[in-house]
C-alpha cells in the first residue's frame, strides 16, 4: 500500500512538472481571433511572430465552393493584401500576409457578393 501511495505521489509530481513546462514553453507568440458572420459562415484571423515579421492568416469557412469574395488585410490602415478571391472546393477562403511585427492593429475583411462582411482585428 505504501509503495502504491509513493508511486501515485511521484506520478502527480511528474504531471505537475510536465504541465508547468508545457505552459512555460507553449506558443506565446501566436494570436487568434474567431467568430461568425452571416448565415453558415465563420472566420479565423491568426497571427504569429516569425523571422522578424508577423505572419497573418485569414480563413473564412463559407457555405459553398466557388463563391467570390472581396478581401482586404490592412495594418494601421495600410493595405497588405487586397483583391478578389474564390472559396476552394471545401468552401474555404485562405489568405496569407506578412505584417510588421512592431506595427499596429491588423484588420482583415472578407465580403461575399451576396452577404455580410466578415471582419476581424488583432494586435501583433
Amino acid at each position: 500500500m505504501k509503495k502504491a501511495l509513493l508511486a501515485l505521489a511521484a506520478l502527480v509530481v511528474v504531471a505537475a512538472v510536465g504541465i508547468g513546462i508545457w505552459i512555460a514553453v507553449g506558443d506565446d507568440e501566436g494570436d487568434t481571433v474567431t467568430g461568425a458572420c452571416g448565415s453558415a459562415r465563420s472566420y479565423s484571423l491568426e497571427g504569429e511572430s516569425e523571422d522578424g515579421g508577423y505572419e497573418v492568416t485569414f480563413e473564412v469557412q463559407s457555405a459553398a465552393p466557388g463563391e467570390s469574395w472581396q478581401v482586404a488585410i490592412e495594418q494601421d490602415g495600410e493595405p497588405l493584401v487586397e483583391g478578389t478571391r474564390q472559396t476552394d472546393e471545401d468552401a474555404e477562403l485562405d489568405v496569407d500576409a506578412r505584417a510588421d511585427a512592431d506595427g499596429g492593429e491588423i484588420t482583415a475583411t472578407a465580403t461575399p457578393e451576396d452577404g455580410e462582411a466578415c471582419t476581424a482585428t488583432l494586435e501583433p
